[in-house]
């Protein structure tokens, strides 16, 4: 598990392009090309993920079977798939997030009576607990497999868990290690199992066919494909060109940042970290490009807690925030004093998604009020603001329950008696009876705590908020929380037909 939290919701684009997706630097277009001989379109924006209200400007370029590049000028753009438009749309070959989901973006280029499309990838999601590197893959069948890497930055340790929507798109192992399997459109569900909450991370997956046999570059690979550094910090990276047949062949490269304010890049291919967040390096070579995440850390971070709380309407609930020194070497976390930290539900400027999660408010002191309007099973987030840019915010996850944990009984440190998962079958009339105790740091029973049971999905299962009695209401999966106070614990119920 690697240590650091990533905030905002960027892309992880991965270092090996085929040819319906590229991300080359200008310089690259200014080879003459005869439009008669191209052999295919390709962005050179890459897969990407942005915020809600964020927006991308694309660009495409045709490649002919030298190799050379020109940029056609009658590209046409458009989203679908899975997200389809709801998740945001195009104003000319700008793209702005309104929604949350994921889908597909293509290009599509007429020239000489002959039609051209390429598709990457977008994913718009909210900021989370924790990322998942990459956040959004496009790959070939031919080009090897890959390895989601979660990252998170916070105290005490979890484990994940891996889900693909289509395996016979792309499968995942319990490593997270991706297989790409046929050519299609699928996401990667990752889940914190030891988070409050049970987090999830969703990657979009597009997996595209091999490329055409007749360019000299059908993909170039840039090693390391991720890296984490600090502001400062140097980082030298290399690339290879591959031919249709996976045969190395020579290059000239040119390397490029696609937010040089993060970091840049010199022509040797050594990086030096700028400033906080995430740049996507590139290695262009015969119009076809290569691509690198760097995330830049930062040496101060925020801490939220409790790291996700599920609070009913009308209801109150104090978050507090603490301030760590990362180490640059270890990225062991010590605690500091940090004052100036300001707090705030973010809102997006998009009345639709504002909307969706504007669930509640937050005052100066991190206390947030659930707003009596509030419907059960929607989430948020909450974000602890340091005064400077050079630290990292903290957020807590915010969703609104059935019940209130209400405060914490003296003396109450855990809970036990709630297995991590339970299964139960709709048809059988699936009910479970959830046992559990309120301990205290002995693990001794707490006498006269009370205990409250909520349910984040009432159409998948409820639960008396005093007894713990859960019934089956409808296939999928719940998180059933057991909380007295800020002290919680979750367990997942899946429900089958």
């Amino acid at each position: 598990m690697k240590n650091t939290l990533n905030i905002c919701c960027t892309a992880a684009i991965l270092a090996c392009a085929s040819l319906i997706w590229q991300g080359c630097s200008k310089s690259s277009s200014s080879s003459t090309t005869n439009t008669n001989n191209a052999v295919a379109l390709t962005i050179q924006t890459g897969a990407q993920t942005l915020a809600p209200g964020g927006s991308l400007s694309y660009s495409a370029l045709l490649v002919d079977k030298n190799g050379n590049t020109t940029s056609p000028s009658n590209v046409s753009w458009s989203v679908a798939g899975a997200g389809g438009s709801s998740i945001g749309s195009f104003t000319g070959s700008n793209f702005t997030a309104n929604g949350v989901g994921y889908g597909v973006i293509t290009a599509t280029a007429n020239v000489g009576g002959q039609t051209f499309s390429a598709s990457v990838p977008i994913g718009v999601y909210t900021a989370g607990i924790f990322t998942v590197v990459p956040s959004a893959v496009i790959w070939s069948t031919n080009a090897g497999t890959i390895q989601l890497s979660p990252v998170y930055l916070g105290i005490g340790t979890t484990g994940y868990s891996y889900t693909s929507s289509d395996a016979s798109v792309a499968s995942v192992d319990g490593s997270g290690n991706i297989t790409f399997n046929k050519a299609g459109q699928c996401v990667i569900t990752v889940t914190a199992s030891g988070l409050s909450g049970t987090p999830q991370v969703s990657v979009p997956v597009l997996v595209v066919g091999n490329s055409p046999a007749s360019l000299p570059i059908s993909r170039v690979a840039v090693t390391p494909a991720t890296a984490e550094m600090f502001r400062g910090g140097t980082k030298s990276f290399s690339a290879k060109a591959y031919d249709a047949n996976g045969n190395a062949v020579s290059g000239s490269f040119t390397w490029a940042s696609q937010n040089s304010a993060v970091a840049t890049v010199d022509q040797s291919g050594t990086v030096t970290a700028v400033a906080l967040g995430k740049a996507v390096i590139t290695a262009t070579a015969s119009g076809i490009t290569g691509q690198a995440e760097v995330d830049v850390l930062p040496d101060t971070t925020i801490i939220v807690s409790p790291i996700w709380a599920s609070v009913a309407p009308g209801a109150t609930f104090q978050f507090t925030a603490s301030a760590y020194k990362v180490d640059h070497s270890s990225l062991a976390l010590t605690p500091i004093t940090y004052s100036g930290i300001t707090w705030q539900i973010p809102s997006f400027g998009i009345p639709a998604v504002d909307s969706l999660f504007g669930i509640a408010t937050v005052d100066a002191t991190g206390k947030i009020t659930m707003k009596s309007t509030a419907t059960v099973g929607m989430s948020s987030f909450v974000m602890a603001m340091p005064a400077s840019a050079g630290i990292s915010p903290g957020v807590g996850l915010l969703s609104v329950s059935d019940c209130s944990c209400g405060t914490t009984d003296a003396g109450v440190t855990n809970i036990t008696g709630v297995p991590a998962t339970t299964s139960l079958s709709l048809t059988s009339g699936g009910t479970y009876q959830i046992n559990a105790t309120a301990v205290n740091s002995t693990g001794g029973a707490v006498s006269g705590a009370t205990l409250h049971y909520c349910s984040n999905s009432m159409t998948v299962c409820t639960v008396d908020s005093s007894t713990g009695f859960v019934t089956a209401v409808g296939p999928g999966t719940a998180t059933i929380t057991v909380c007295d106070g800020s002290v919680q614990v979750t367990m997942t119920v899946t429900v089958t037909l």
